[in-house]
């Protein structure tokens, strides 16, 4: 198939919104002998108008021979062979064009499929045409040259870009079966590139939802932090919970949300990706263990209550309703130890807030994650229209310096 070739002069992918670095490790694999394009999402969001996230290159030189090339570069992952080239703030992704699959190769070679569709290895290289195919929606398999400027595109990339749809290369139910995790990032791509989810992929996303779950736990924890921090969290969090993709990653909770005569329990959950998003317009990111806080607290202190009824004291049972959930084996989603403990701190600090006498608010104010605890008691007060005295105190003190000085 011949691409569709776009010259310069008729397209808006200009290097002056490329990052510096990327252009370093196109222009060197060019001047070496290679192909060398940008590739993916960056070339999407250039001619979307939108500044790319990552920069990523797609290039024929092997990964040996990436390396070879920059000194500072290092080969990653199994099941993809990748080449990271890191620059002080900056990695650049370099993938080598991979082949159109005809054949099983058996579990020893470089392409390994299970008998459910899941690809554990891949690694059989090919042509541009061929990595073109192999990417997951049309819309990511655009090409930028730098040899001489243009964007290539061999699968109708562009016109589904013009028509703002979300299309599957191939047949939807394959690609899902595949890759699962790609359900989830055709519902980011949708929802922060303002497309619409082709017919045939949706149902194919109705019927296969539950695959999700046989995606590693860490890469589901990394995709749920793409979502949320994609500047349209609310609007991916409402279409994971019509996808019915939030009860596979989060069954507890999503179980919790879906109790008849409880449907409010939804609001805390868009609200506190609301304020992420409003965060993320302003050029702020909260940290994770502040994140998950947010999302998971209206079911935390849920949990809580139920433990206070037995006996448990108020910071105990957050801190124990937290630990339970967070680290729970058998979750779909692999949060970090370290993410959960500091959670478990913010979580364990709020009942303190109560305390405005004597030392204790200075003691409190000095614990390490203070300020991610008292952002959630904010918020908290705000959305559940409570304790807006403490806040206002706690408010007056920091403002001033003199938490621990009030008698």
């Amino acid at each position: 198939m011949c691409p569709v070739i776009i010259d310069r002069s008729k397209h808006t992918v200009s290097r002056k919104n490329i990052a510096p670095e990327a252009l370093k490790v196109l222009y060197r694999l060019k001047e070496t002998g290679f192909h060398a394009y940008l590739a993916g999402g960056s070339v999407r969001d250039l001619l979307l108008g939108r500044t790319p996230k990552d920069f990523d290159v797609a290039t024929d030189a092997h990964p040996n021979q990436v390396k070879g090339l920059f000194r500072n570069c290092r080969l990653i992952g199994r099941r993809f062979r990748l080449a990271h080239v890191f620059f002080h703030n900056t990695i650049i992704e370099v993938s080598t064009f991979r082949a159109r699959l005809t054949a099983e190769t058996g579990e020893q070679g470089p392409h390994f499929k299970q008998r459910d569709g899941l690809i554990l290895r891949d690694n059989v290289f090919g042509t541009p045409e061929e990595d073109a195919w192999r990417r997951d929606f049309t819309v990511n398999a655009l090409f930028y040259n730098i040899a001489d400027y243009s964007v290539i595109d061999y699968v109708d990339g562009l016109k589904d870009l013009d028509a703002r749809l979300l299309r599957v290369i191939g047949d939807p139910a394959v690609r899902f079966a595949e890759d699962p995790v790609r359900m989830i990032r055709a519902i980011r791509f949708a929802c922060s590139c303002g497309l619409t989810i082709e017919e045939s992929a949706r149902k194919a996303m109705l019927e296969l939802r539950d695959k999700v779950a046989l995606a590693s736990r860490e890469r589901l924890y990394d995709e749920f932090l793409k979502l949320a921090f994609c500047g349209q969290a609310e609007k991916v969090a409402r279409a994971m919970l019509e996808y019915d993709m939030f009860a596979v990653m989060f069954p507890e909770m999503a179980s919790w949300m879906k109790e008849p005569g409880n449907e409010s329990r939804q609001t805390w959950f868009f609200k506190a990706l609301r304020q992420v998003d409003i965060w993320k317009k302003a050029g702020l990111r909260p940290d994770e263990p502040l994140l998950w806080a947010l999302i998971f607290g209206e079911y935390h202190e849920s949990l809580a209550e139920e433990m206070i009824k037995q006996g448990y004291r108020p910071a105990e049972a957050l801190v124990q309703a937290v630990l339970n959930h967070m680290l729970n084996h058998e979750s779909r989603v692999q949060i970090p130890k370290k993410i959960a403990h500091e959670t478990i701190r913010i979580m364990a600090m709020q009942p303190l807030f109560a305390r405005t006498t004597g030392a204790k608010p200075k003691r409190l104010s000095a614990r390490p994650s203070f300020e991610h605890a008292f952002v959630y008691f904010k918020f908290s007060a705000g959305l559940k229209g409570r304790n807006k005295e403490l806040v206002e105190w706690w408010t007056a003190q920091l403002k001033g310096g003199s938490a621990g000085n009030s008698e």
